[in-house]
């Protein structure tokens, strides 16, 4: 208690022996504090180890990006807190907290952010999206953004739309897709079923473009953006080593399959293989850290013996997103899986070039189905090895599940429907 604690003149005018006496407890009441600090010491750090630094750490991912990108847009006005916010709610760091902290440690540098827009990339540490905004070089004052994913058609309305440029330019641009400058090697190994698109070269970033610009200026942008992400991912070295997934079948022996290719055995993937793989990703994949796996899924169904495994009828992709690509591009509504109609007859429609799953259509598409961002690209040519065959997106963050049976995958429809997404 404050009571017993004596003045020093107190204890000037107090015995001896008081003193002494005195000095004894004050050396005890040291020992006891010193110890009494050290368990608090050792059980604040036990603590922060176990309990605070689990709560109250910031959630933070690493490197540069995931290449799938995004426009993140800052408002006039906007405190640092505002665009930690908008940075999380668009993937593009894992916690507010985290972009928050890199700005305090940088001193207070994300006060600098200019308001405009940045074409960013979604799961970048946070040190490195601040780095990436505080530079000038990347603020855009007017911009006009294609999304992952979106179709040629598609590209062209929202160019039009912004540039006042016709329709019909972009159309008639898009008839000469080498003139763009696509590298004609993407058109080598061609069978009589593919043909010359443009589809899938259009990279999908933010553009400056305005209406001083013709279509053919845009579009030739565009394709120069892809090239430079394919020479950036290493697109062609890696495309050498993607692996055969059953290299004792022979497609073209089997009297009952029309295939192309491989054949003899062979398993060649040509570049156009591997970007029609990329844009079925991009079209079906909810998660860029799934984009692997789906891309091997793509080639087990391409690749595999399907009078072995028997789970499926043809070596053909059967993905939703292909007939619907040919339903829009005809001007027709999509159709989604929970309508009731005979997919069967959908799917295997001899007079539809876009019906995967039709005996005269086995094998790959006319072209690509969508222009697909770096990360399906990449994956496409970095497949994850498994031996699966289907896949169900069965949860809220856009992940999904595979399975390498029919009966598997019945079981995973189920977990997306308990969860509300199917």
């Amino acid at each position: 208690m404050l009571g017993d604690f004596r003045t020093e003149d107190d204890r000037s005018a107090a015995p001896r022996s008081h003193r002494r006496k005195d000095s004894g407890k004050s050396l005890i009441a040291m020992t006891l504090v010193v110890a009494l600090f050290g368990v608090i010491g050792v059980g604040g750090w036990w603590a922060y180890n176990n309990v605070i630094k689990d709560y109250f750490t910031a959630e933070d991912f690493t490197g540069d990006g995931n290449g799938n990108q995004v426009v993140v847009t800052v408002e006039s006005g906007w405190l640092v807190s505002d665009i930690a916010d908008e940075l999380a709610a668009q993937g593009v760091v894992a916690s507010a907290k985290a972009f928050l902290n890199a700005s305090e440690d940088d001193g207070d540098s994300g006060t600098a952010i200019q308001a405009g827009s940045y074409a960013m990339e979604e799961e970048m540490s946070a040190a490195s999206a601040l780095a990436f905004m505080i530079d000038p070089g990347n603020l855009s004052l007017d911009h006009v953004v294609i999304p992952e994913g979106k179709r040629s058609f598609e590209v062209y309305e929202i160019l039009s739309g912004y540039t006042g440029v016709p329709i019909e330019d972009f159309e008639a641009a898009a008839q000469d897709p080498e003139a763009l400058g696509v590298d004609p090697v993407w058109f080598e190994g061609f069978s009589d079923r593919q043909i010359k698109s443009v589809e899938g070269f259009l990279f999908p970033s933010a553009y400056e473009f305005d209406e001083t610009m013709t279509a053919v200026q845009m579009l030739t942008e565009m394709v120069a953006r892809f090239n430079q992400t394919i020479e950036e991912i290493g697109f062609f070295d890696k495309l050498a080593t993607v692996a055969d997934p059953d290299p004792d079948y022979d497609p073209s022996a089997m009297e009952e399959q029309t295939f192309y290719p491989p054949t003899n055995g062979e398993f060649k993937i040509y570049p156009w293989m591997a970007l029609q793989v990329a844009s079925i990703v991009q079209s079906e994949s909810g998660i860029a850290t799934d984009d692997p796996k789906i891309a091997q899924v793509m080639y087990n169904k391409m690749y595999i013996n399907p009078y072995t495994h028997e789970q499926t009828n043809c070596n053909c992709f059967e993905s939703e997103a292909i007939w619907n690509y040919g339903r829009l591009l005809n001007g027709e509504d999509a159709i989604t899986s929970g309508e009731n109609i005979d997919w069967g007859a959908v799917m295997r429609d001899p007079d539809n070039p876009w019906s995967p799953s039709a005996p005269e259509h086995a094998g790959y598409l006319p072209s690509a189905i969508s222009n697909p961002g770096a990360a399906a690209l990449e994956s496409a040519v970095a497949p994850e090895p498994g031996d699966w065959l289907f896949f169900v997106t069965a949860y809220d963050d856009g992940s999904a599940l595979f399975a390498a049976t029919y009966e598997e995958h019945l079981e995973n429809i189920e977990v997306a429907e308990e969860n509300g997404i199917q």
